[in-house]
């Protein structure tokens, strides 16, 4: 292992599309769904790639302490994957209901109730079990939930038996290398939401979420969108000492007493502009046949 300097690059996808035929229709979600999101066909060969080029996941915490190391080599990227939370509006739509503990591994259980491994958790797993070196000191990634309609599938959390799977979920992600993050309560626009709204927010995440999944220091800002100084202040204040947004260039930056890092996301929208992707995967060979055609330049 050799200690990285350099700039961290960051990758975050969305739940897996598991049946393109029902995702990718023409109507607005449909097109939602070619926009934002990748399919499992596509996410196994991006993993892949990424193998092949030589990338190593790491720990958002050695990476916001600077303190990465990979193997000799190789380089370092921290992977996300946001709205881990199966929402209603996925039902019917060819994407699994929820995470499920299953003996001594994570699958996704789909509407039929039978379970697999065709989603984010499973997959990842798979890659390191398979190249040992795609991660660094037991890394995998964050696993970001909002709150409002459940947390990981779980939509009734009231319910004792769903509570329970939860902590089971949470204990079994965490000491497997994943860190689960809030994505906010409400996956709200932290731009447009005055801080009262923030403040809102987040006491219902800490009272409703934590006792489930346990305390995070990691914040997804939804949309990518930064809160204003005052904003980020607010949430470093409240324990969210690392902080998220998007951009297409690696960011590793102390701003208003929190860690500020970017991400690129890897969806339709970045097919669109192969290019950028280059340096991860090539576009064209792992686009998913059933995904609807590119458009032309």
């Amino acid at each position: 292992m050799q200690a990285w300097h350099g700039p961290i690059e960051e990758l975050f996808v969305h739940p897996l599309v598991i049946n393109p035929r029902l995702a990718f229709t023409n109507d607005t979600l449909g097109v939602g769904f070619q926009n934002n999101f990748v399919t499992a066909y596509e996410f196994q060969r991006i993993l892949d790639q990424l193998w092949a080029n030589g990338w190593t996941l790491v720990d958002i915490h050695r990476a916001a302490a600077g303190t990465v190391r990979v193997p000799l080599g190789r380089k370092p990227f921290v992977f996300s994957e946001d709205d881990v939370n199966y929402y209603h509006y996925f039902d019917g739509r060819g994407l699994a209901d929820r995470l499920v503990v299953d003996g001594d591994s994570v699958k996704a259980e789909l509407p039929n109730g039978t379970l697999t491994d065709q989603d984010v958790v499973p997959m990842v797993d798979a890659e390191v079990a398979k190249h040992p070196e795609f991660s660094a000191d037991g890394a995998r990634g964050l696993v970001a939930v909002t709150g409002y309609e459940g947390l990981f599938g779980e939509h009734n959390t009231n319910d004792p038996a769903a509570r329970a799977r939860l902590k089971a979920l949470a204990h079994w992600l965490k000491t497997h290398g994943w860190v689960i993050a809030s994505h906010t309560w409400g996956h709200i626009n932290l731009t447009t939401n005055s801080l009262s709204s923030i403040a809102w927010d987040t006491e219902h995440w800490k009272a409703l979420a934590e006792p489930l999944l346990g305390s995070t220091d990691v914040l997804i800002y939804p949309f990518g969108a930064r809160p204003d100084a005052a904003g980020i202040r607010q949430l470093a204040d409240a324990g969210y000492k690392i902080q998220l947004d998007i951009d297409v260039m690696a960011r590793h930056e102390l701003l208003d007493g929190a860690i500020l890092m970017s991400r690129r996301h890897i969806d339709g929208y970045a097919f669109e502009v192969p290019k950028r992707q280059a340096p991860f995967f090539d576009v064209a060979t792992v686009r998913d046949p059933l995904r609807p055609p590119a458009p032309p330049d």
